[in-house]
């Protein structure tokens, strides 16, 4: 049990073994559940408790990484995933529909942080289970604020997520250039191994086509409330 919590070095996952796929496909067997059932959740005078159990595992998972990164880093450090986390589950605590509207579209990191994680912890170690949990935290949060509690973000709040995205990736990206540190936004460090000989080739090319898959996925966000809005007319 001691060294299940230490920072000793453990077993880390293998990429799309056995272990790594029944985890992911774990992962979304609670994101289609959640999807199904939220709806009944949001009109529950339990609804609230719900919530609330969502939130303290989302403190739990990510309190030890909270206390290096904000505690004793900075804000600037914190890659998109962080960032929907804590917009995520300040809006839904406190029920902040607007903050809600522009963080659900950074959710999608949820699902490729399981994909190609980039953590040297395996499930052998507390640090392990809090990567994936926070990260699977931050699916749940999106799913509920729209199915639960209905937030179903507009073009406006898409424009408003665009606009800070970019914002946030030049503060970021000169905060890494000025004084070093981590590229938590993968700017100038490729995030898996297959785009290091681009990034390597050229800079401006790999930063262009990682910027426009990003917008990809932010705009790939939108797909469900798309969907939301047809079924509701």
């Amino acid at each position: 049990m001691t060294d299940f919590f230490s920072n000793n070095p453990s077993q880390p996952l293998e990429w799309f073994g056995l272990t790594h796929i029944l985890l992911t496909l774990g992962f979304i067997a609670t994101v289609i559940v959640l999807w199904i059932i939220a709806p009944k959740i949001g009109q529950s005078k339990y609804e609230k408790w719900f919530r609330y159990f969502i939130i303290a595992l989302g403190i739990i998972f990510e309190w030890r990484v909270f206390e290096s990164r904000i505690l004793t880093g900075s804000i600037f450090r914190m890659p998109l995933c962080a960032v929907a986390l804590y917009s995520l589950m300040f809006s839904v605590a406190f029920k902040k529909e607007k903050i809600f509207k522009i963080g659900y579209f950074f959710a999608f990191g949820s699902l490729l942080s399981f994909l190609f994680f980039d953590t040297p912890w395996g499930l052998d170690r507390w640090d392990g289970w809090t990567f994936f949990g926070a990260h699977a935290v931050i699916a749940w949060l999106a799913v509920y604020g729209l199915r639960a509690l209905k937030w179903v973000p507009s073009k406006k709040d898409l424009i408003h997520a665009f606009e800070f995205m970019a914002i946030y990736a030049f503060i970021s990206g000169y905060a890494f250039l000025r004084f070093g540190g981590a590229d938590e936004l993968f700017l100038f460090t490729p995030p898996v191994d297959f785009l290091v000989s681009m990034q390597q080739n050229s800079e401006v090319l790999y930063l262009g086509l990682f910027s426009l898959f990003a917008a990809t996925l932010v705009l790939l966000m939108y797909v469900p409330v798309i969907s939301m809005q047809k079924k509701a007319k």
